[in-house]
C-alpha cells in the first residue's frame, strides 16, 4: 500500500535545541515468476519440444533449466535426454528468493505393429488367428479391419473372404503403426470344427454332424475311433460314446479335411418304482425300500413327510405317516430320480389298564372309562359279565356287580386292545330325612325324635346333640336344649354313614316390646312405631286416637300439634304359646316449632358507643343460645355486648331457640358498627411528586360528606386553596399553578357527623417544606 523513497523520523528539540533527523531509503525488488508447473507426454521417436512453452501462468524469461539431462537451448529431445522432471528456476534478487517450477516428461514408446504376411489357404482349413502371422515382435491391443470392416482377427477359411487384413496399433502421442496379411482362400473340403457332447443314456438318437462348428460339408463320412465305419447318428441308450471322425475328401490341390466329435454318455439314475407301507404304531423298525419295485441304483438318499433327511429305515414309534422320497442324483445332463414311498403308520389302540372298584349302591352315576387306569381312547365298547353290550354309564344302585371288558379296535396291521374293570357293590344305609319341630317353652310332653324322621330310616342308628354328645333320642322341653339333632346309621365301606337332622325350635312365650322414631321432633312430625319382637305371627296395635291396627308391620303417623303421646301393642305367636299386652300412656312428646327472632338497642351504633342489647322476641322456645359473630356466647334470654372500638365493622350475630334438641329455630342478623365522627390533620408536608407526603389533607372519619369544608390561607389571610371534597387535599401550588414558597400556612376545617347533628370547627398551622 505503500511507494519506495525516502522516509525522514524528526525529533522536536527543546530550545533552544534545534530538531534532529534522520532518513531510511526504501527501494522495492519485484518477485520473480517462475510460471505453473505442467506435464507432457512425447513419443521416444518424436521431435523436440520447447520445455518453457510448456509452462503455466506468465513465467519471466532467463531462467535456468536442471534435469534428469542436460538442458540445451531449453529444448527437449526424445532422441538424447531421459524423461523426468525438469525444473526451471529464475534468480531473484535479496531479499526475494528464487521462483521455481517442474514439467513432468512422460515418453510414450513406439508401438510395433509386426511385419507383413502373405497366407494361402483352403476353405475347409481350421480357424486361423491371423496375429500370429505378423512376426514374434508384434505388440497386442491393435485393431484388424478386413474387406468387410473391424474384424476380430479369427480368420475362418469357410466363411471369411479372401484378400487384405490389416492391423493397427494407434498410439496417445506417437504416430500409429500397421501391418498387412494378404489371405488367398482356395476351394477345398470343409469337415468343420471338432466339437464334443455329454448325453445321458436316456436321451434320443442325434446327429452327430450338428455337434461339429462350423460349416461343414454334408458329403463326409464317419468312422469311430479304431477306423472302422460307422453311422452319423448317435444312439445313447445303446452306445458308449468315444471319438467319431468325420472325414471329406479333396476335390482338387487341398488336402482331405477331418473333424472329431467326442461323445460322452452318463448313465441316466434309476430311484425304482412308488409303493407303499402299512406298520403298526407299535412295530419294529422297516427299511423304506421294501416299499419300493423294480431295480434301482443304490447310494441316494431319503427326505422325511417334511423335507428333512432322514434314514433308510422308518420307526414307527418315533416316524409320522406321510411321504418318504428317495432321491437319486444324476450326472449331468441326466435328470434327478425320486419314487416316493407313502408310509401309513396306524395307531396303537389304548383301552388303558385293568382296574378294580369297590362302590357303594348309593355312589352316583359314573362313566366306566374313568374307572380304568392310563389314558384310554373314548371310542370303544364295553361289554358286560354277561358278554353283551353295555352303556359306557354305570348306575351303582341298579348296575350289576362283576367283570366288564372295554374293546377298543384296531386299524390293520394292529390289533383290537382290551382292558378289564371288576366292580363289586355294597349296600348303603338309610338314616331318613332330615325335619323340623316347634314345641312351646312351656309344653311339658317328650317328643320321639326318630318318630319325626322322614322316608324309611334303618333302626340301630345313634343320636347326638347340637355339641356332638350322645342323646338318647328323646327330646324333653324345659329340659333338652333347643338346635339340631343328628341320627347316624353307619354302613359298610365304601360307603359313608349316613345322617339325618331334625331341628327342634323352641318357641319362648311372646313379650311385646316396640321402639319409636321421631320423638322430641318439631310439628308436624312422622313418628314410627316399631314392633321389636321377633317372633309374633299376629300382633295389634292400639294408638293414642283409639285407633286399632291388625299388623305386626311398623305404623307410621303425622302429628301436627305439640304434645305428650302414648300407644299400645298386643302381639300373639300364633302356635298356641300364649300372647302378651305392653301398653305406655306417656311413650313420646312433640313439640310445637319455636321461632327465633330478636332486634338490638339501639337501632344505630357507632364506634364511639359500641355497646348493644339484644332484646330476645322468639316464641314457643325454652332455650337459647348466642353465637355473637365468634366473638362471644351466650345462653342468656337478652344478652348485653359491647363490639371493639375503634374502626367501624359489620358483624353477625346468631340466636338459636330450642324447643327440645331436636326441635329449634336459628335466625342471624348483621350488627353494623358505623364510624365515629373522628378527625387528625397532619402539621407539615412535601409536595416534591413523590408520595405519600406529597398532598395535604386532613383524615377524617363518620363525616357526612355533603357538609364538609375545608381552607387554606396565606400568612395575609388569603384564601390559596379550598374543597368540599373530604377525598381532595393541596399539591402546595397556587391556583395559577405555581407553586407556593417554603413557609407556615394556615388551615381551617368545617364539617358535621354523619349519624349525629354534631358539628366541628377547627383551625390550624401547617408548615411547607420542600
Amino acid at each position: 500500500t505503500m511507494a519506495p523513497g525516502v522516509y525522514t523520523y524528526t525529533v522536536t528539540g527543546t530550545a533552544p535545541c534545534t530538531n534532529a533527523t534522520a532518513t531510511v531509503t526504501i527501494t522495492e525488488t519485484g518477485s520473480p515468476d517462475a510460471g505453473n508447473d505442467g506435464a507432457v507426454t512425447v513419443c521416444e521417436n518424436g521431435a523436440s519440444i520447447a520445455l518453457f512453452a510448456q509452462l503455466g501462468g506468465t513465467p519471466e524469461a532467463g531462467g535456468a533449466w536442471s534435469g534428469p539431462s542436460a538442458v540445451v537451448g531449453g529444448n527437449y529431445d526424445p532422441s538424447t535426454m531421459a524423461p523426468g522432471v525438469y525444473t526451471y528456476t529464475v534468480s531473484a534478487l535479496v531479499p526475494c528468493q528464487n521462483a521455481s517450477s517442474m514439467i513432468t516428461v512422460s515418453e510414450e514408446v513406439q508401438a510395433n505393429a509386426g511385419s507383413d504376411a502373405v497366407l494361402q489357404l483352403c476353405s475347409g482349413a481350421d480357424v486361423q488367428d491371423l496375429f500370429q502371422s505378423l512376426g514374434a515382435g508384434a505388440d497386442g491391443g491393435g485393431l484388424w479391419v478386413g474387406p468387410a470392416g473391424v474384424f476380430d482377427g479369427s480368420f475362418d477359411p469357410g466363411n471369411d473372404a479372401s484378400g487384405t487384413y490389416t492391423y493397427t496399433i494407434s498410439g496417445a502421442v506417437c504416430p500409429s503403426v500397421s501391418a498387412e496379411v494378404e489371405i488367398t482362400v482356395e476351394d477345398g473340403p470343409d469337415a468343420g470344427g471338432d466339437g464334443a457332447v455329454t448325453l445321458c443314456s436316456s436321451n434320443g438318437v442325434i446327429d452327430l454332424l450338428t455337434v461339429l462348428s462350423g460349416t461343414p460339408d454334408a458329403t463326409g463320412s464317419w468312422t469311430n475311433e479304431v477306423g472302422d465305419p460307422v453311422s452319423g447318428t448317435f444312439d445313447p441308450s445303446t452306445s458308449s460314446g468315444g471319438g467319431f471322425i468325420y472325414s471329406v475328401v479333396s476335390s482338387g490341390n487341398c488336402p482331405t479335411d477331418q473333424s472329431i466329435v467326442t461323445v460322452t454318455v452318463n448313465l441316466a439314475p434309476v430311484a425304482g418304482g412308488s409303493g407303499t407301507l402299512a406298520l403298526c404304531g407299535s412295530g419294529t423298525p422297516v427299511s423304506l425300500f421294501e416299499g419300493l419295485s423294480g431295480t434301482l441304483d443304490t447310494g441316494g438318499s431319503w427326505t422325511a413327510p417334511n423335507g428333512s433327511s432322514h434314514s433308510t429305515v422308518v420307526d414307527p414309534l418315533v416316524d409320522v405317516s406321510g411321504t418318504y422320497t428317495y432321491f437319486v442324483a444324476g450326472l449331468a445332463p441326466c435328470a434327478d430320480a425320486t419314487s416316493t414311498v407313502t408310509v401309513l403308520i396306524a395307531a396303537v389302540p389304548d383301552a388303558g389298564g385293568d382296574a378294580s372298584a369297590v362302590l357303594c349302591s348309593s355312589a352316583n352315576s359314573f362313566a366306566l372309562t374313568d374307572m380304568l387306569t392310563g389314558d384310554p381312547e373314548t371310542d370303544g365298547v364295553w361289554r358286560g359279565p354277561d358278554g353283551m353290550v353295555v352303556p359306557a354309564t354305570f348306575d351303582p344302585s341298579s348296575g350289576v356287580p362283576g367283570v366288564y371288558s372295554y374293546t377298543v379296535e384296531a386299524m390293520a396291521p394292529c390289533t383290537d386292545d382290551v382292558s378289564l374293570l371288576t366292580i363289586a357293590i355294597s349296600a348303603a344305609s338309610d338314616a331318613g330325612s332330615g325335619t323340623s319341630v316347634s314345641i312351646c317353652e312351656n309344653s311339658d310332653a317328650p317328643i320321639d325324635l326318630f318318630t319325626r324322621l322322614g322316608g324309611t330310616p334303618d333302626n340301630g342308628g345313634t343320636w347326638t346333640d347340637a355339641g356332638g354328645s350322645s342323646f338318647d333320642g328323646v327330646f324333653v322341653p324345659g329340659v333338652s336344649m333347643a338346635g339340631p339333632f343328628t341320627y347316624t346309621v353307619d354302613a359298610p365301606p365304601p360307603c359313608l354313614a349316613a345322617y339325618a337332622t331334625v331341628v327342634v325350635d323352641v318357641i319362648p312365650i311372646p313379650v311385646a316390646e316396640f321402639s319409636v322414631e321421631g320423638a322430641g321432633a318439631c310439628t308436624p312430625v312422622t313418628v314410627t312405631l316399631t314392633n321389636t319382637f321377633q317372633g309374633g305371627v299376629s300382633c295389634a296395635w292400639v294408638l293414642w286416637n283409639g285407633e286399632r291396627i291388625d299388623d305386626c308391620a311398623p305404623v307410621t303417623r303425622t302429628i301436627t300439634e305439640g304434645g305428650t303421646y302414648g300407644a299400645t301393642l298386643i302381639v300373639d305367636a300364633g302356635n298356641g304359646c300364649g300372647s302378651d299386652t305392653l301398653s305406655v300412656p306417656d311413650l313420646f312428646t312433640v313439640f310445637d316449632q319455636p321461632t327465633a327472632d330478636f332486634y338490638q338497642v339501639p337501632e344505630v351504633i357507632n364506634t364511639l358507643a359500641p355497646e348493644v342489647r339484644f332484646n330476645n322476641t322468639s316464641e314457643d322456645a325454652v332455650g337459647y343460645v348466642w353465637d355473637i359473630a365468634g366473638l362471644a356466647t351466650s345462653n342468656e334470654a337478652g344478652p348485653v355486648y359491647s363490639f371493639p372500638a375503634g374502626v367501624g365493622a359489620s358483624y353477625t350475630v346468631c340466636l338459636t331457640a330450642f324447643a327440645s334438641e331436636q326441635c329449634l329455630d336459628s335466625i342471624c342478623r348483621v350488627i353494623t358498627v358505623e364510624d365515629g365522627l373522628l378527625v387528625n390533620v397532619p402539621n407539615a408536608f412535601t409536595p416534591d411528586g413523590a408520595p405519600p407526603n406529597d398532598i395535604f389533607k386532613p383524615v377524617v372519619i363518620g363525616v357526612d360528606r355533603a357538609h364538609y369544608r375545608f381552607y387554606v390561607f396565606d400568612r395575609w389571610g388569603q384564601v390559596i386553596y379550598q374543597t368540599d371534597d373530604p377525598d381532595a387535599g393541596w399539591n402546595g401550588q397556587f391556583a395559577n399553578g405555581t407553586e407556593a414558597p417554603i413557609g407556615v400556612y394556615v388551615w381551617k376545617l368545617m364539617a358535621r357527623d354523619r349519624f349525629t347533628t354534631n358539628r366541628i370547627e377547627r383551625l390550624g398551622h401547617v408548615t411547607l417544606v420542600r
